[in-house]
Formats: C-alpha cells, structure tokens, sequence
C-alpha cells in the first residue's frame, strides 16, 4: 500500500512453472504482467524493455530516482530499476542451449480477479526463435545501459547480460529457419505469433554490434540481408526498426560495411518519409487513412518514436513535427475527443479492459488504451459502433478488448515520445 495505495495487492504467481508436456519446473517469478491480463511474454515484453532503455539513452535526465517505487532512493534512476525487473525475469526464461521460452501463463485467461487470485498452474510455453532473437537484442541493449552505470553491481549485470544475449544470438543462428510460435494444444493464452525470425536476427546482431563494435556482427547482417523484409518496424512482430537504428547510430557502421550502412539507411529514411507524406493527407496529421487496426494507438505511438530516431540518423523539421503531432493525437487531438490516456485530461477511459481495474471498480491511472478499431474484433464493439466512421469507431467499455485494453508495449512508445518530446 505504501507504493500502489487503492491499487496494493498480495504477491502473484510465486510459484514455480511447469514445462509444458513435462513434470520438470523452472522458477519463475517476477516480470510484468502483460496486458489486461497476467501472461507474462518474452516478445512484447523485450520489446517494451527497449522503449525504456531508449528513452532513458534518448534523455536520461527526464527520469528520477525518487518516482515511488520500492528501489527510489538507491543512486540508480527508477526506469532502469523498473526495466531491470523485467529483465532479471527473462533471464529466467532462457535454457542452457542458449533459447529462450516464449511464455509464462496459465492454461486459459483468468476470470475478472485480482492478480493473487489467478492461482492455477503455470505453463512455461517451448523455445521459440523469435523468443531468442528478441530476447538477444534487448540484453545487449541493456548489457551497453547498464555497463556505463557507475554502480559497481550494474556494471556486473551488465555483463551477464551480455553473456546472455551472445548465448540466445547462437541459438537463433542455428535455428533461422524454425517456423514461429504456436500455442501447443490446450494452451489458449496469447500466441503472439510471427512466422518469420529474420527481422529479430538482424535486430540481435545490430545491438550486438553497437554494443561491442565487433564487426562480425555486420558481416552476419550482411550475409542475410536480402531475406529481411522490414527495416522500419517497432511493434512486436515487426522489429526491424530497431534493428535499423541500432546499426545507423553504431561508431563506424558506415565504414564497416557501407553497402549494408546505405541499404538500412535509405529504408529507414524512406519509411520515414512515407510517415510524414501519408500525415500530411490527414486531418489529426497522422499516418491513417481510412482504416484503424487493433491497439492503433500503438502504431500512432510507434510512428512517432520512428520519426524521432530518424531525426537522429538525418536531421529533418518534418519529423519532429510530426511525431509530435502523433503525441497530440494521443493526447485528445483527435476524432474521438479522448485523451486515451486513464486519467489524464478532461475526457479520457475510465473502463478499461483491464483485470485490476475492473475487480476493484476503480480505474488505474496513467494507461494508454488500444483506441479506434475500425475492424470491430469483439462482440460488444460489433454492437455500439456499427456504421461508425473508422476514426470514431471507440467506445470506453471493458468489454471492448479490441478497443479498450491496455499492454506494456503500447504505453512503452508513449514514453519513449513523452520522453523525448521533454528534451
């Protein structure tokens, strides 16, 4: 109670996880609850993590250590305190052969209870390549943050960090052509599935590189770079953005290989460019025309962040612009008049699908919801916005979780574009 108040409750998941289709356990507690839910993913949660340790190299000074949470006051700013958490959790994920398990879940969603109170068997679900990959990306993100920490213990996890993530990286170079993960039978929790690792290999190999400058790296992303197909992705199945910037802000990527530095460059900026063209047409100024996808404000949030970081390769007017008009959007710029933001402005959601907040009544604050969805996905949504313009199609219910849920790596990128909006 002292740090979450109305919204305290007892420790969840403490146990330990069952394999599945084996009687062999791991342990596996902590990490975030990923969304409406209490699922905890090795793939949106690596890329959450990455939105952080973004925005904190982006601008560290926008984060303090006195936010409230249980490690405030211990000389290390809070957001890394925070990311480290769910790192030390998918560090348990990863097996002696260098994979990494793609879940922790029960078998199906819980009712509407209280975290503590889902106590049914948890599932850690196989190895999956896109699992790994991710997973070897964002340790070696967090092996270059928390190795220039000045605290001697950081400075240590950040080599375990990196250890891990060269291990996951090997296993994925054995493992490129496994097809990607599905839900084994009776298991009906999120898949997050992706038929595709490529992007996720050159994610991994571009982190690596900038963090160790080992140029092997290159000559990796080199010999695979016909078969990547998105340079420019920041969801959690498309990843090749990061990938991307992580390559074009390495020391001597241009001189590494300057085929591979002009190729990622000039897709990068090219999807850049097409963010800003594609908002010019639009009334809110954001790259939609007339369809709106599930978790859109993801997207939204996502182009900004894009806009940003391709400000840092090739500086441009238009892109900071134009993120921050992303941020606008978000905030109530837009045609619902909803700032999608629990508890921020004058009009915002106050029922999000969103367990926590539905067992207790009371709305946690500070979430970014899905928003607009113009495909209707849930039958409550069906319903109230049948015939309604695909910008407006939105309602602030809990049962809409086609519109109105909330994730980790939807509010990551509103950070990241707060965050650096701030600077």
């Amino acid at each position: 109670e002292e740090y979450a108040g109305t919204f305290c409750h007892l420790a969840c998941h403490t146990g330990d996880a069952t394999l599945y289709g084996s009687s062999k356990t791991i342990e596996a507690t902590g990490g975030w609850h990923d969304a409406g839910d209490y699922g905890r993913y090795v793939v949106p949660g690596a890329k959450a993590v990455a939105d952080l340790l973004l925005a904190y190299e982006k601008n560290p000074n926008a984060f303090s250590d006195d936010m409230g949470i249980p490690e405030s006051g211990n000389g290390v700013s809070d957001i890394l305190d925070e990311a480290k958490y769910e790192l030390d959790w998918m560090l348990k994920m990863q097996k002696d052969t260098g994979g990494v398990y793609h879940k922790v879940t029960c078998k199906v969603f819980p009712e509407t209870v209280m975290p503590e109170e889902e106590t049914d068997e948890l599932i850690a679900c196989t190895v999956s390549a896109t699992a790994s990959g991710d997973f070897a990306a964002v340790m070696a993100m967090a092996s270059r943050v928390y190795g220039n920490c000045k605290d001697p213990e950081l400075q240590k996890y950040g080599e375990t960090c990196l250890e891990a993530s060269k291990k996951a990286y090997s296993y994925l170079s054995e493992n490129l052509k496994k097809s990607g993960f599905v839900n084994p039978s009776g298991v009906v929790t999120g898949e997050y599935p992706d038929g595709k690792c490529i992007d996720e290999y050159f994610w991994a190999a571009a982190e690596l590189y900038k963090t160790t400058n080992d140029k092997a790296y290159v000559k990796d992303i080199a010999a695979h770079l016909d078969e990547i197909e998105n340079f420019s992705g920041f969801g959690w199945a498309d990843v090749g953005g990061f990938g991307s910037y992580a390559l074009l802000t390495s020391e001597g990527a241009s001189k590494a290989d300057k085929d591979v530095y002009k190729r990622v460059h000039d897709a990068f900026i090219e999807a850049a460019d097409s963010i800003v063209a594609a908002s010019k047409d639009n009334p809110y100024m954001i790259n939609r025309d007339l369809a709106f996808e599930w978790g859109s404000n993801m997207g939204i949030a996502n182009d900004g962040m894009m806009l940003i970081l391709a400000n840092e390769v090739e500086e441009n007017d238009d892109y900071t612009a134009y993120a921050k008009h992303n941020l606008d959007y978000l905030l109530g710029m837009n045609a619902t008049g909803y700032c999608f933001v629990t508890g921020v402005g004058t009009q915002y959601p106050e029922h999000p699908h969103h367990r926590p907040s539905q067992a207790t009544g009371v709305c946690v604050p500070g979430m970014l919801v899905g928003g607009p969805n113009s495909n209707l996905e849930d039958p409550y949504a069906a319903s109230v916005c049948k015939d309604m313009p695909a910008a407006k199609c939105y309602v602030d219910n809990d049962q809409s979780y086609s519109m109105n849920e909330v994730t980790i790596y939807w509010n990551s990128p509103l950070v990241y574009l707060m965050t650096a909006s701030e600077e």
